[in-house]
């Protein structure tokens, strides 16, 4: 197990800061789909809730695995840590603080500030002498009711990502090859999934090497060639040319000892 960073308190309810608080852990567990409900579980004795979810089964060499993104209360990031380490094996995590207070004031003072002048607004509404004049401050409120919507939203997001931290959980398995399947089945899967991309590799090797079997098979029927008509040439110049006249054999005289 590790610890990437120290444990953070309520920095927004201690100083008056607007903080905002993230983090993420990668748990080895033996099965991710009952180790998820562990983790909502989890959140929701804490206050929480889980924002989204994502189960993977698994599939070739790919192991069964799960994604939640879960949702504390700032207050108790650091009791969602501790009971979330205790889901599994925690091979890592991360915690990250992000001070927004600059933000969270300027949003608030602009909101205050909308608000004053819808309110002048709606006072001008109310004794406007002329239809005019109640065209004009309709427009101008219209105007400034969307502007103030606009920034109560930003406002609330803000304030609910300072009041609620943002864990990612990975649930992995640990695999008895690294980086292959965890069990039998899963490698027997693997196995069969491996024969298909075998075919897929030997087509793909085999549609590279066909244009140079082409090239290849057209240059040996040229050599060929050549070397025929080189032999078909010798044989019609052996062919032409003339052949020695045999020698006839030469008569002996007879000698004083033979008989005529």
């Amino acid at each position: 197990m590790s610890d990437a960073s120290p444990k953070m308190t309520d920095a927004a309810t201690e100083s008056g800061q607007s903080i905002i608080q993230n983090g993420d852990l990668t748990i080895v567990v033996s099965d991710p789909t009952k180790a998820a409900d562990k983790v909502t579980t989890v959140a929701e004795k804490l206050g929480g809730y889980v924002e989204s979810q994502t189960v993977s089964k698994a599939t070739g060499s790919e192991p069964a695995s799960a994604t939640l993104s879960v949702r504390v209360p700032s207050a108790k990031v650091d009791e969602a840590f501790d009971a979330l380490a205790e889901v599994g094996d925690v091979t890592s995590q991360n915690r990250s603080a992000t001070d927004v207070t600059a933000e969270h004031v300027d949003l608030k003072a602009r909101v205050a500030a909308l608000e004053d002048s819808v309110t002048r607004l709606k006072e001008l509404m109310s004794g406007a002498a002329t239809t005019g004049e109640l065209i004009e401050a309709e427009t101008a409120l219209s105007q400034r009711q969307q502007e103030l919507d606009g920034l109560k939203a930003q406002l609330k997001a803000l304030e609910g990502q300072v009041d609620e931290a943002s864990i990612w959980v990975n649930l992995t398995t640990e695999s008895v090859i690294p980086g292959g399947p965890s069990n039998f089945w899963d490698g027997l899967l693997a196995g069969i999934a491996s024969l298909g991309t075998a075919g897929a590799g030997a087509l793909v090797v085999l549609g590279i090497l066909i244009p140079w079997l082409v090239l290849g098979g057209v240059i040996a029927l040229i050599v060929i060639a050549i070397v025929r008509s080189r032999h078909r040439a010798k044989a019609r110049r052996s062919a032409a040319q003339p052949t020695a006249p045999l020698q006839e054999p030469l008569e002996t005289t007879p000698t004083a000892n033979e008989a005529p």
